[in-house]
């Protein structure tokens, strides 16, 4: 009856698309519906069948592939699910390689409904290989992914996962805290979603309790999940939220609440038996025998250990060659490992001595291969991860490259035109402002050669005007200088200074026209402060240098800057540069060449 189902599943799975492709009075939508029906009732019979029937439920995947019924990424997603419900480690990575691969697929990665189900089968792919640092990686995908999406009961859920991980990184401290933080936000809410994450959390606190040796601990993390599925079993009411893996029926709670129980009361057994108290253990023990959970395969190899730890060996051996029976063979497996281990208590135990160290040897042996290989597959992993880097690193250079070459030539372009434009405004720039140094230096000549007329044409005693280089003739000494005001002892001074040419001498300065006139330096200060429209005597002795420069610079073009300088009683040529430079706005080699 069963193959017949199936073979009417495949038939309907490869005629749908044709029917839906011909069906003229159906919209695309329908159609698509139709074909997502056809997919998902595929992937639910090939699921069904897998445990007795691998080979048949992957050549089914083929089948509905080659067809068209099933999209190739959802046929690989569809492998890689069943890969990862096998124990077999070759299939797990497999199912690893397949998932990796589907990360970077298109339909992939435009939907994080399909990114989050390739990231939970690499979290459970990685868990069931032992490899931790690959746990880690995905379960931090996984976790940034939820939060994205905004999935919060499940993102805390995966951060108890990584909590579990962190503890056997040897962070166990932190671990449990992430574990402890998860529980605390999930403990108490009232819908389905975050009643599943709660307990999921719950067990991988349990899982790192057991591990660490804290088994007086577990009873209580145990009993919360009871109260917990009691109450939702209660008032199912409460915990409605419309999700798709939510369980309708009263059948469906029940078995919901008698699987996650069983485990439960699983988890209490094993640590009262762990700590001794056996009648607590078997009490357990007992109430799980009641349960539909614990006549399943996973149930009853749950409840083993505990079984041996309880000293019935007999019963422990008998659940395990049931499952050395399913394994058919493939022994190259970590329960497998446990199994030898614990025959070799259970030997030990009975007095079997020889057959114990026997078994302890090839549980060292098996426990010895699984771990090279898991460093080689580890290995093989890093250098593959490293050799796609590569490529992707390569292909990112060569197009940084060709982004910095059309980046470099439109760089070029550009400043090129800049370059022309702004040589264009340079040089147009530079010939208005050499008319307009021109205009200024004619006007500067015309000033000083208008001063010098003027000079020469008054009467001496009426040379009072200190700005002009000419030689005026000073005025008659007054019989007593500090009777004079601060103006007329300017004009007096400013006369002799300009008629005797005392500021050619770089040494002219206040001390020694204090020494020339027998007058104190305040009294020479105020009267060129005061009495003039200069600040100081410095800056009278300046200009006269600057105006007695000008005419030399137009009279001798052969004189070097340096040598009019000097002549002009400057003693330093940078001196005299700056100082014409910020009097007349051009500079001395400016003022010759625009007054020629």
């Amino acid at each position: 009856m069963r193959h017949h189902l199936l073979l009417i599943a495949l038939v309907a799975a490869i005629v749908a698309p044709f029917i839906c492709c011909t069906h003229n009075g159906g919209s695309a939508g329908t159609s698509q519906e139709v074909q997502d029906v056809d997919t998902s009732y595929i992937e639910a019979r090939v699921q069904a069948i897998y445990e007795e029937e691998p080979e048949r439920a992957l050549s089914m995947i083929q089948s509905a592939e080659i067809s068209g019924s099933l999209p190739s990424f959802r046929a690989d997603l569809l492998r890689a699910r069943l890969f990862t419900m096998s124990v077999n480690d070759q299939r797990q990575e497999t199912a690893q390689s397949l998932c990796e691969q589907l990360l970077h697929n298109d339909s992939v990665k435009r939907s994080p409904a399909y990114q989050q189900m390739v990231l939970e089968l690499l979290v459970n792919a990685s868990r069931m290989r032992h490899d931790d640092e690959q746990w880690m990686r995905w379960a931090l995908q996984l976790s940034e992914l939820l939060h994205q999406r905004h999935n919060e009961s499940e993102a805390l859920r995966t951060e108890a996962e990584i909590g579990l991980v962190m503890t056997h990184l040897g962070q166990v401290n932190e671990g449990m805290a992430k574990i402890d933080h998860a529980l605390e936000l999930l403990d108490g809410q009232k819908d389905f979603s975050s009643l599943l994450s709660f307990i999921l959390a719950s067990k991988r606190k349990m899982t790192v309790l057991r591990e660490t040796g804290r088994h007086a601990d577990i009873p209580p993390v145990a009993q919360r999940i009871e109260d917990c599925l009691a109450d939702f079993e209660q008032h199912p009411s409460d915990y409605s939220g419309g999700r798709a893996n939510e369980p309708k029926t009263p059948e469906e709670r029940t078995a919901y609440c008698d699987f996650y129980g069983a485990q439960a009361m699983a988890f209490k057994a094993a640590a009262y038996a762990e700590m001794g108290d056996a009648a607590s253990a078997r009490r357990e023990l007992q109430l799980f025998d009641k349960t539909k959970y614990s006549h399943t395969n996973d149930g009853r190899k749950m409840i083993a250990p505990t079984l041996g730890k309880l000293g019935d060996y007999a019963t422990m051996l008998a659940i395990y060659d049931e499952a050395e029976a399913e394994m058919r063979g493939d022994t190259l497996r970590y329960d497998y490992a446990e199994m030898l281990l614990a025959r070799s208590e259970a030997a030990e135990a009975w007095g079997h001595l020889t057959a114990s160290l026997d078994y302890r040897k090839r549980y060292d042996r098996l426990t010895q291969t699984l771990n090279d290989r898991l460093h080689r597959n580890q290995t093989h992993d890093y250098a593959a991860r490293y050799h796609a880097q590569e490529q992707q690193m390569e292909i990112e250079r060569q197009n940084a490259e060709l982004t910095r070459m059309n980046y470099y030539i439109s760089m070029g372009v550009l400043v090129t035109l800049l370059a022309v434009a702004f040589a264009i405004y340079f040089f147009r720039q530079k010939r208005m402002l050499y008319h307009k140094n021109h205009v200024l230096v004619e006007q500067i000549s015309g000033a000083i050669e208008y001063k010098r007329r003027y000079r020469e044409s008054l009467p001496p005693a009426d040379n009072t005007d200190a700005v002009e280089t000419a030689a005026p003739v000073a005025s008659e000494k007054p019989a007593d200088l500090n009777s004079l005001t601060d103006e007329q002892l300017f004009q007096y001074i400013s006369g002799v200074i300009l008629s005797e040419k005392l500021y050619l001498n770089p040494v002219c300065d206040r001390q020694t026209i204090t020494d020339r006139f027998g007058l104190s330096e305040k009294r020479v200060g105020a009267a060129f402060s005061k009495g003039s429209s200069y600040k100081s005597l410095a800056s009278f002795v300046r200009d006269s240098r600057l105006e007695y420069a000008c005419q030399l610079l137009r009279q001798n073009p052969g004189m070097t800057i340096g040598s009019v300088a000097q002549a002009s009683g400057f003693s330093n040529h940078t001196r005299f540069t700056a100082d014409f430079k910020a009097r007349y706005s051009v500079s001395p080699t400016e003022f010759r060449s625009l007054s020629e």
